[in-house]
């Protein structure tokens, strides 16, 4: 820059001041968005986590629920102004379920003397979820008796928290939510058909031979008799509270098909899988009931908000395909049950509302219609419901 006088302590001196760097050869956000509770639509002020599969950018958390990646544009993506560069977040924070963010920035005209970050805007965080389960009995002035066989079942819900003047049940919304195990193995775009089909094990099996964490994406098996690419692998056939039904996405060649392989998953574990597990490729029959999500989910999530809500088959398998990517199969369960002979009873674990109402039903008595506050503060929530 050019020359100038400073005076400083009656002394004159002569100044020539460094350029100033281009916007792009800044220390600046590169990548930014605002993190968001789904359900009171508040920005998430606990400690948020950030990563990145770059080291040369740097998270950085703010006030607020802002977050992202700061750096030098002009040295970390040098080629921004020919090229886009493809940027990844993941976001973490206790209570919620981790959310990764993946988009491409450029290319971009004028680079380095002109920049604009990749700006993700206000991002929702998922709660993991909370179980409700309790006691159901008969309202008698000693000793209340507990009710075996009634019936409860969640019959409305509130997706976000009601303004403070609420009067139920103003807002309320149809339970169209169901119950997903082992959880999504990606994220899943509104309009996503979900298909409940029946599968069929092959007769040739595999033995797991080596433990399968979860997040493992290979496997050793025994043999890969009746195993192929783009088939679907049953894996833990006999332990039905791991069993998963993963896309197979290569198979390793072996010089005989009874020799032990590895195959790779299109998608990781999301059980734990140990060494002697049974597995067998399936045959998905044709579909019956189906659906479409009705909202965008994220992987982990353990609910489907759905468009309609079939008669789907209480452990039925349901085939969740957005036409883009790999297909996934998850376990379905509605949000319903019955008190057992103690009169005791468990819904599977909700999230992605803020309240919902049960509806419990015991002949000859009337029907009770407790309003529940989700607390996702634990993973179990315990209430009694009295019948008269």
């Amino acid at each position: 820059m050019a020359e100038r006088i400073e005076t400083a302590a009656g002394l004159a001196w002569r100044y020539f001041p460094d350029p100033a760097p281009a916007p792009a050869d800044r220390v600046r956000a590169v990548l930014r968005a605002r993190v968001v509770d789904e359900i009171t639509l508040e920005p998430v002020r606990q400690d948020l986590h950030v990563t990145s599969g770059r080291d040369d950018l740097f998270p950085r958390v703010s006030r607020d629920g802002i977050a992202g990646l700061v750096g030098q544009p002009a040295r970390s993506l040098p080629a921004l102004g020919s090229t886009a560069a493809t940027l990844d977040m993941r976001i973490s924070s206790q209570g919620y379920l981790p959310l990764r963010l993946t988009d491409k920035l450029g290319p971009i005209l004028n680079f380095p003397q002109a920049f604009a970050p990749l700006d993700f805007g206000d991002v929702l965080m998922h709660r993991i979820g909370v179980a409700l389960e309790g006691r159901v009995i008969r309202r008698v002035p000693v000793s209340p008796p507990p009710l075996a066989g009634a019936a409860v079942r969640i019959d409305a819900l509130w997706s976000v928290l009601p303004p403070a003047n609420w009067t139920p049940p103003a807002l309320a919304e149809a339970p169209r939510i169901v119950a997903l195990t082992p959880g999504l193995y990606a994220a899943r775009a509104t309009t996503t058909a979900m298909r409940e089909r029946a599968l069929t094990p092959n007769a040739a099996t595999q033995t797991l031979l080596n433990t399968a964490d979860p997040g493992a994406q290979k496997l050793r098996l025994s043999n890969r008799q009746a195993l192929a690419a783009g088939a679907d692998l049953l894996i833990d056939r006999d332990d039905a509270a791991r069993t998963e039904v993963v896309k197979i996405a290569a198979v390793e060649a072996t010089p005989a098909p009874d020799l032990p392989t590895w195959i790779t998953l299109e998608y990781p574990c999301a059980s734990l899988h140990r060494d002697g597990a049974v597995c067998a490729a399936v045959t998905p029959q044709a579909a019956s009931n189906s659906t479409t999500l009705a909202r965008a989910a994220i992987a982990g999530d353990r609910v489907g908000v759905t468009a309609a809500l079939p008669a789907f088959t209480d452990g039925a398998f349901l085939e969740l395909d957005d036409g883009t990517g790999p297909h996934e199969w998850q376990r379905v369960s509605p949000y319903e049950t019955t008190t057992d002979a103690n009169g005791y009873f468990r819904l599977p674990a909700i999230a992605r509302v803020a309240l919902v109402r049960l509806r419990v039903q015991s002949a000859g008595l009337t029907d009770a219609q407790p309003i529940v506050t989700l607390d996702y503060r634990n993973a179990i929530q315990e209430l009694t419901v009295s019948l008269e």
